[in-house]
């Protein structure tokens, strides 16, 4: 009962201390509400945050590799993609109609068979600077396996790579790939007369022989990744329509939730300076009560922070809370319980409260990077990743990602929530420690 007095005591304080609700509760929301506005997602006109528009410009590329292009960037959920030519892209890019244009060059597909350099560019709408980003790094990630792959075959069969230029074959090359795949079959079939036919046939099949033969060799015998989209889908809605604010949501809750509980972590030094500390020392309030008092208010604290947070977020931009009642509420009990042990642990160790104050805020931009909260976890370079686990924001990121991002059941993959528990008990054992040599060496008071 006595732990219950702290708790109630620092909560009051809590919930009369503007600046911190501010801080806590109020600047979380406003950013939230800039995110809609960016975005048009939620109350502010759509269900979801519409698929980023592309266009495609070239002429040079037939529609039987068109179709197959425009349907998996389309699959992703990510992209809504349109053709049109040079002047039409300019235009709806420079108007904010298209987050950017994809040019290609109009003699692409004879330019690949001659082993000639491919400039692609990405016209950005400077408007939408995130969705024109977004665009850019997947064209980039795109190519960077080709670009990998050009080189090996470059290295392997150099002979291929400057072949004598033939004006027939590139006259006549772009014939075979005109219409749809029914149409260039009979063009295929009808082409045993033309002498153009045979040099075709040998350099095609000569050069994916060896594409083939180069890609068994770096497919490699050893890991096979699967990948399964769990996400919730929506018959009724548009199926383009993605809600990037499962995505961005819980990162910016953590990150705001991980200077809240700081703050409330260091009240401990406040009462100190107040003489406040003084009081409940000579009162018959033990060790353990006093510390898990203060770990329990800062906890419940940081649970009403992501409470209000999450839901706002569902009611203002249609966030997803998961389908299993459960996840998402142990998800975040879990992640403010060690939260409030790791920054009650770190306002323990130091002197005073400045000094605790920048250890913190030194700690949470560095778990911030490493943990997911500027980046997401899964796009986190290994090393990044390798780092990160051992900070608990990583596993609150990842919790929440699954439930929000994946729908999925934490209590089917337990691994964060245990690792979140773990690290509970850790900080929270590890706090006490640090409470009872800080009283034993008179540094309390």
């Amino acid at each position: 009962m006595r732990m219950l007095q702290v708790v109630r005591k620092d909560l009051l304080r809590f919930f009369r201390d503007r600046r911190a609700l501010v801080v806590s509760l109020v600047l979380p929301l406003i950013i939230t509400f800039i995110m809609g506005l960016s975005f048009g997602g939620g109350v502010f006109g759509k269900k979801g945050i519409s698929a980023i528009r592309i266009v495609g410009v070239t002429d040079g590329i037939p529609q039987m590799l068109r179709d197959p292009l425009t349907e998996g960037l389309e699959e992703t959920g990510f992209f809504s993609v349109t053709w049109a030519d040079s002047n039409t892209a300019d235009e709806m890019v420079r108007g904010g109609e298209a987050a950017a244009a994809i040019v290609l060059p109009d003699d692409l597909v004879e330019r690949f068979f001659q082993f000639e350099p491919i400039r692609i560019r990405v016209w950005k709408d400077p408007g939408s600077p995130l969705k024109a980003g977004i665009v850019e790094q997947v064209i980039e990630r795109s190519l960077s396996p080709i670009q990998a792959g050009e080189a090996v075959y470059a290295g392997l069969w150099p002979e291929d790579i400057q072949p004598q230029r033939n004006q027939e074959w590139t006259s006549t090359l772009e014939s075979y790939f005109q219409g749809d795949v029914q149409s260039v079959w009979k063009q295929w079939k009808q082409a045993d007369e033309d002498p153009f036919w045979d040099i075709f046939q040998r350099e095609f099949t000569r050069i994916m022989d060896r594409q083939a033969a180069l890609s068994d060799a770096m497919e490699g015998p050893g890991v096979a990744l699967e990948v399964e989209n769990k996400a919730m889908t929506d018959a009724e809605g548009p199926q383009d329509d993605v809600n990037l604010f499962n995505y961005f949501l819980p990162t910016f809750s953590v990150f705001f939730l991980m200077f809240g509980v700081a703050a409330a972590a260091r009240d401990f030094h406040r009462e100190r300076e107040m003489g406040t500390l003084n009081r409940q020392l000579l009162s018959p309030l033990n060790d353990r009560d006093f510390v898990l008092g203060k770990w329990m208010a800062a906890a419940i604290q940081g649970s009403i922070q992501l409470l209000v947070l999450f839901l706002a977020g569902a009611v203002l931009f249609r966030v997803n809370l998961g389908s299993d009642p459960w996840s998402l509420p142990l998800a975040v009990i879990l992640t403010c319980t060690s939260a409030a042990g790791f920054f009650l642990l770190i306002t323990l160790v130091c002197r005073t409260e400045k000094v605790a104050d920048t250890l913190s805020t030194i700690t949470v931009l560095a778990a911030a990077m490493l943990g997911g909260n500027m980046m997401p976890v899964d796009q986190l370079p290994d090393w990044v990743r390798s780092v990160g686990q051992y900070f608990f924001n990583y596993w609150a990121n990842v919790s929440f990602s699954r439930v929000m991002v994946s729908d999925e059941n934490l209590l089917a993959t337990p691994q964060p929530l245990l690792m979140l528990g773990g690290s509970t008990v850790l900080f929270l054992v590890a706090s006490l420690v640090a409470y009872r040599i800080r009283r034993a060496k008179g540094g309390v008071l």
